[in-house]
């Protein structure tokens, strides 16, 4: 790859300078060919996002499609980025420029939630032509981060992180909103959970994205509360959630009955029940590995109050230095 001449820079930086934008050099990359411009700042908007800091990069490679990414930052490190490619440097920037800041941001009481997205339609298109590339919620003391699914699959993962040592939470924070959400595990200091989409398209990414806000109001709501009243406003919902979470069990538990009962049953050799059962079992393998999301086996929780004072565990106190006794 050969670095950017001063030409070609030239060049590549017309349609931003009449457009308003001044290219920084010293934040540049010639010999990765990317060009960054200073960055613009953006004052806060009433109830549609904070103070920003816009930044553009545009990638140029040799021989193939540019590459125009927007970065917008917020004071608490939150950022949204949009990404559009292309062969013309122009059309990208006013494709970008189509799409509003208030899009890639929305805020509510106690959260605000950064959209990242790339251009891959028309802006009368289906969500607005945007692709959502991963979504961050800062919330009064976490930080949940959505990423889409990955290829065959249509589990979107959910990572909650707490700005503390810790936390303590139920396994169905989440399920209590609907099937649509997972119950969340803790690994790695974070609660994982997933939030399941059905197809790929873009009205299938518009829907993900309400479902984020629906999470984000509910967990500002239920973080902000004391943990008990998490019982007590959701106890038919928790219910709900553990019987779901049983039907594969209980499914099982059916299968070896049956299985149980079929020497009982009196069937002749040519019977179509008598070639559906003895075929049960490959058929029910075969179908439990062509399931997208495999069914977890489990006896879930009984839904009980939850008896900690708070969400977040409080920091440990620090260990006194050793005393020392000087003698002479």
């Amino acid at each position: 790859m050969q670095p950017l001449t001063h030409h070609q820079i030239l060049a590549l930086v017309a349609p931003f300078s009449w457009a308003g934008w001044q290219v920084d050099l010293a934040a540049s990359q010639r010999l990765e060919r990317r060009l960054a411009f200073r960055p613009v700042q953006h004052p806060a908007a009433d109830g549609a996002h904070p103070p920003l800091s816009e930044t553009l990069w545009l990638h140029a490679p040799e021989g193939e499609p540019f590459t125009l990414r927007r970065v917008l930052a917020a004071p608490d490190g939150l950022e949204a980025e949009l990404e559009a490619s292309g062969g013309d440097a122009g059309a990208l920037l006013a494709r970008l420029a189509a799409v509003p800041l208030q899009r890639q941001w929305r805020q509510g009481a106690g959260w605000v939630m950064a959209l990242s997205h790339r251009v891959v339609g028309a802006a009368d298109a289906a969500g607005g032509g945007l692709q959502p590339t991963r979504v961050a919620v800062q919330l009064a003391g976490f930080r949940l981060r959505w990423t889409p699914p990955p290829v065959h699959s249509r589990l979107g993962e959910l990572r909650l992180a707490p700005a503390g040592d810790g936390a303590r939470l139920p396994e169905d924070l989440l399920a209590v909103l609907g099937y649509p959400w997972t119950r969340v595990v803790a690994m790695d200091g974070a609660w994982i959970g997933h939030l399941r989409q059905r197809g790929t398209g873009l009205a299938a990414y518009a829907q993900a994205e309400r479902r984020l806000v629906r999470t984000a109001e509910h967990l500002a709501a239920t973080l902000a509360a004391p943990p008990a009243q998490f019982h007590q406003q959701h106890r038919a919902a928790r219910w709900r959630v553990a019987g779901r979470r049983s039907i594969p069990a209980l499914l099982s538990l059916g299968l070896v009955a049956a299985a149980a009962a079929v020497p009982q049953l009196t069937l002749a050799p040519e019977s179509v029940l008598r070639m559906l059962i003895l075929n049960a079992p490959p058929l029910l393998l075969i179908g439990f590995f062509c399931l997208r999301e495999v069914p977890r086996i489990e006896i879930p929780p009984l839904p009980r109050p939850l008896r900690q004072a708070a969400w977040l565990q409080p920091a440990a106190p620090a260990a006194a230095p050793p005393h020392t006794t000087l003698t002479t």
